[in-house]
């Protein structure tokens, strides 16, 4: 019998190879259409939790996604991804901007110089009250149960020094990920007003130009981004905001709505590919399974 993780690994494949599958019989995604992709842990593991999810993907296959995407897309900062889809043309490549959650120090050991490598830009979204912790962040089931087997930068927060160096690289775009990483549903107005000011003053005190936000667990369907959270990240300062709704960026999107699809540790360059060149209906049912339970 299946394990839950091993038929969640399985409908995410499928989703995959249907995305791909179905390529030739589908209009080729314009220019005029961005898309983010969201990672989360890029780390070295050697196994797989039957009942919890790492939200991995290997370095190796890390690097293979980014050799994919310099061969038939753009990468481009967050930032300056709404404004390129609207002076596109529909004969362009698309362009495509790569984000990180949770701020994991393996994104400066492992994405980072993979990054240098390529020259792509990237953000990366910190939990501020958890920079430079020595332990697993809390909401993170799979990293409390299996930290003490593993080396700490698969699963301890960056620290202040990783993260300027990061900032220095020209490449990387700090963001804010709220200070305590807290479920929006169970947060008064002013409680999620606290969480996402709070986040972008910690950062303005150790680096410049903090202007993007992702909501934690962030998925508008579960209520995990309501419209008072969405006013609450434009009143702390905040020109941009990324959500896990499942969809493409065009010039219409709202830019403190904006959605993204996920990478998976299960994704080929040929899904890789299919994802940001083609279509997503088949992630329509992984999206439904969301249920908020640990991360993003």
């Amino acid at each position: 019998m299946l394990s839950r993780m091993q038929f969640k690994r399985a409908i995410k494949g499928g989703a995959g190879l249907a995305a791909v599958a179905a390529g030739p019989f589908v209009r080729r995604t314009p220019a005029t259409t961005g898309c983010i992709l969201a990672y989360h842990r890029i780390a070295n593991l050697g196994f797989v939790d039957p009942s919890d999810d790492d939200w991995n993907v290997p370095p190796a296959l890390f690097e293979r996604h980014l050799a994919t995407l310099a061969e038939c897309a753009d990468i481009v900062p967050l930032a300056d991804l709404a404004g390129r889809c609207q002076r596109a043309s529909d004969e362009g490549r698309p362009p495509v901007a790569l984000t990180f959650d949770d701020g994991y120090a393996n994104f400066h050991s492992q994405v980072l110089p993979l990054l240098k490598r390529y020259q792509v830009p990237a953000t990366v979204f910190v939990i501020t009250s958890l920079i430079g912790s020595d332990g697993p962040p809390p909401f993170d089931a799979w990293s409390v149960k299996h930290c003490g087997r593993l080396d700490p930068e698969a699963w301890r927060p960056m620290n202040w020094a990783e993260l300027k160096e990061c900032a220095a690289s020209g490449l990387v775009s700090v963001g804010g990920h709220s200070h305590q990483h807290l479920k929006a549903l169970n947060l008064s107005p002013a409680e999620l007003a606290d969480e996402a000011q709070r986040s972008r003053n910690i950062l303005l005190s150790e680096l410049d130009d903090i202007s993007c936000y992702a909501y934690p667990y962030g998925s508008s369907r579960l209520g995990y981004v309501p419209d008072s959270y969405v006013s609450a990240v434009a009143e702390a300062g905040y020109d941009y905001a990324v959500t896990y709704d499942l969809g493409r960026v065009t010039a219409e999107t709202d830019p403190l709505r904006m959605p993204r699809i996920e990478a998976h540790g299960v994704d080929s360059e040929a899904i890789i590919r299919a994802k940001v060149l083609g279509t997503l209906a088949p992630y329509w049912l992984t999206d439904r399974l969301r249920q908020g339970r640990r991360s993003a």
